[in-house]
């Protein structure tokens, strides 16, 4: 699973706007500033296969997540066939505020597709396993990951590896965007941009 960052360049109007009077009466907003998004594109593999989980949570281990949506912040989100457990990346596991860092989760409870923080809803950290994530961090195909593990154990961290079902190792590289569509991007956006051109100065 792979993030690319694209960077889109609009035309927007400035904070204190100039007005010039043209024709009867018509107001023309001139642009003087220039706003740049950079928008998340995310590339998931459609089913990752679990192992590595401890004894006390070894039902977990040879289950299949399959791709199933997106979040609201735009990360992809997996569910095990068959039964309700889910991967999904989580900017605040208890929506208590920003000072609790983002994760990607193992839990049985499904995603909020339309919340950014506690996306399972219930005020608390709880889940079957989290790893930290940092800005723009794909989900680990093979990486230590903090698991409950029973009474006696307690949070453990264990080897998890999740790997590609179509593959025979863990889904690893870089995706790469090729010239002929970077062309198409930045056509796109060029296209859009004089659009909106357009449309201001008509």
């Amino acid at each position: 699973q792979f993030l690319i960052l694209l960077e889109v360049t609009t035309t927007a109007p400035p904070t204190t706007s100039i007005q010039a009077l043209s024709g009867a009466g018509t107001t023309k907003w001139m642009p003087t500033t220039v706003t740049t998004t950079r928008a998340p594109v995310f590339h998931a593999p459609g089913s990752l296969t679990l192992s590595g989980a401890c004894a006390y949570k070894r039902a977990m281990n040879g289950l299949t997540y399959d791709l199933a949506g997106t979040s609201a912040d735009g990360w992809p989100f997996n569910k095990a066939k068959g039964v309700d457990e889910y991967i999904y990346h989580d900017a605040d596991c208890d929506g208590a505020g920003p000072n609790i860092v983002s994760m990607w989760l193992l839990d049985s409870d499904k995603p909020n597709t339309t919340a950014t923080r506690d996306l399972d809803g219930d005020g608390g950290c709880n889940y079957h396993a989290s790893i930290d994530s940092t800005v723009g961090q794909r989900l680990p195909t093979s990486a230590k990951w903090r698991m409950y593990c029973g009474k006696e154990a307690g949070w453990v961290f264990v080897n998890l590896t999740l790997k590609e079902a179509s593959d025979k190792g863990p889904f690893s590289g870089n995706t790469v965007i090729s010239s002929a569509t970077r062309g198409g991007i930045t056509a796109s956006v060029a296209a859009l941009s004089l659009a909106i051109m357009q449309a201001l100065f008509a």
